[in-house]
């Protein structure tokens, strides 16, 4: 995999092998990125359900402050410090844990986060979970976004302080961005479209 944009554009980083983790395609990765280029520079990242770091890199490349990255595999968050250090990136945080444990010490320590990237295996279904807890916990901040990964056949339902900005299909996959709604204002809620993937 390589970085796409950035201080570190044209980087490569490494994937963990076999199936159980599966890495964003390059150009579904480049789609969205390409939506919330604008909104990344002096953002804290969370990237939950990390794999080999790819999505929180890019952000770091393209501006993010600092990064948080969680995966529960002890090869995943290996090979992301790993990846970090490759590309020499310093501003960051590898946490082995379960992604409620990370969301538990990020409120104790009082973070909160600006840019959530959330990509778990698809027949688990913890993309709502994770949505729903981020802000049950009050862990995000206004000018928020999350960036969800997950299967077609899947909706997201955001809660009541988040809207969907867009939603697109590629082939089996849909990414769905969420903003943080803003007070007295009415978002307009993009209709979801097919990728050109």
């Amino acid at each position: 995999m390589r970085i796409i944009a950035g201080t570190a554009r044209g980087r490569q980083i490494d994937a963990p092998e076999g199936m159980a983790t599966r890495p964003t395609l390059e150009r579904v990765k480049e789609s969205f990125f390409g939506t919330i280029q604008f909104d990344i520079a002096g953002k804290t990242v969370l990237d939950l359900f990390a794999g080999s770091g790819n999505l929180g890199i890019e952000a770091l490349s393209r501006g993010a402050e600092f990064a948080y990255f969680c995966d529960a595999s002890r090869v995943c968050t290996d090979l992301i410090s790993k990846n970090l250090q490759k590309i020499g990136f310093c501003n960051a945080s590898v946490h082995n844990c379960d992604y409620m444990q990370m969301l538990s010490f990020l409120k104790s320590a009082g973070k909160k986060a600006g840019l959530v990237f959330l990509d778990p295996p698809y027949a688990t279904g913890l993309v709502q979970n994770a949505i729903e807890e981020l802000e049950k916990m009050e862990l995000l901040t206004d000018d928020c976004i999350i960036v969800a990964e997950h299967s077609c056949t899947q909706t997201i339902i955001p809660g009541e302080g988040l809207y969907i900005h867009s939603c697109k299909k590629y082939r089996d996959t849909a990414v769905t961005i969420l903003k943080r709604k803003i007070s007295g204002q009415h978002p307009f809620i993009l209709t979801q479209k097919k990728g050109s993937i």
